[in-house]
């Protein structure tokens, strides 16, 4: 199961999304709040995490301050991300 290679990072990471915003897209600046990371790191474990299904990401051609140095400006916790959530517990 890919929840097995995931770090404590990525874990405190779909926690952050889930305490957030559990059921819809929300700021990952938002989500940054809780976990202070650097921001381009949080973008790159964003990433990872999109293409192992865990969360699923928008984009946005025009920055603001509500996204991320590589675009992305929403986050959303998907089904696996919650289930991988759920079996931590």
């Amino acid at each position: 199961m890919i929840g097995e290679f995931m770090d404590d990072i990525d874990m405190k990471i779909l926690e952050a999304i889930n305490w957030v915003s559990p059921k819809s897209f929300v700021s990952p600046i938002k989500v940054n709040e809780a976990l202070k990371l650097d921001t381009t790191l949080l973008g790159n474990r964003l990433m990872l995490l999109k293409k192992s299904g865990h969360i699923d990401t928008m984009t946005s051609e025009y920055p603001s301050s509500l996204t991320l140095p590589n675009a992305i400006s929403r986050v959303y916790l998907t089904d696996l991300g919650r289930k991988t959530l759920e079996d931590k517990k």
